[in-house]
């Protein structure tokens, strides 16, 4: 895929190709060693190798659902070696939050995402799902880094989906 970088004075650098994902709802299919569930609070928390599906998978130490006043999921938070996997991409994070609704994750705690050879780094990742789109800023002073690769090492989740290993086993992977 190619990028197209742009920088302003703030020290923020956005990432676009032109891919659109599908539109329309998935169901958020989550596993852990332990969920706790709070109906009065809206969320269910998991705990413990947790690996979240819906149009990506997110694995993480700790995963808090959020729900909103029609029951619907609304937010989810990943935090303690957050790792997301789409398509060609691969984001790290200490710490991401998925607004559902607006369909974007932010990613904060030395955040870097992957795509094919090419990686992004900054204080803060704002991932657009839908415009396959990211924006990254560097806070107080901090810089943003990005190495783009002139020749592609596209493998990843193309090649593990052609060998039929689920994207839920990608969360046993290297962290």
């Amino acid at each position: 895929l190619l990028f197209a970088l742009f920088s302003n004075p703030s020290a923020s650098v956005a990432v676009q190709s032109n891919i659109k994902a599908e539109a329309g709802r998935k169901p958020v299919t989550v596993t852990s060693d332990t969920m706790e569930a709070s109906t009065v609070g809206n969320r269910v928390v998991f705990r413990g190798n947790v690996a979240a599906v819906e149009d990506f998978t997110i694995c993480s130490d700790e995963l808090n659902i959020l729900y909103d006043g029609n029951r619907d999921v609304s937010e989810i938070e990943a935090s303690g070696n957050v790792r997301i996997f789409q398509d060609q991409k691969k984001s790290t994070a200490g710490k991401a939050v998925y607004n559902r609704k607006e369909r974007l994750i932010v990613l904060t705690g030395e955040p870097q995402v992957t795509q094919c050879s090419d990686v992004i780094k900054g204080d803060k990742i704002t991932v657009y799902i839908d415009q396959d789109n990211a924006i990254v800023e560097g806070e107080k002073g901090g810089r943003v880094r990005a190495v783009i690769m002139p020749d592609k090492k596209c493998s990843g989740a193309a090649k593990t989906r052609e060998k039929g290993i689920s994207e839920e086993a990608l969360c046993k992977g290297s962290r």
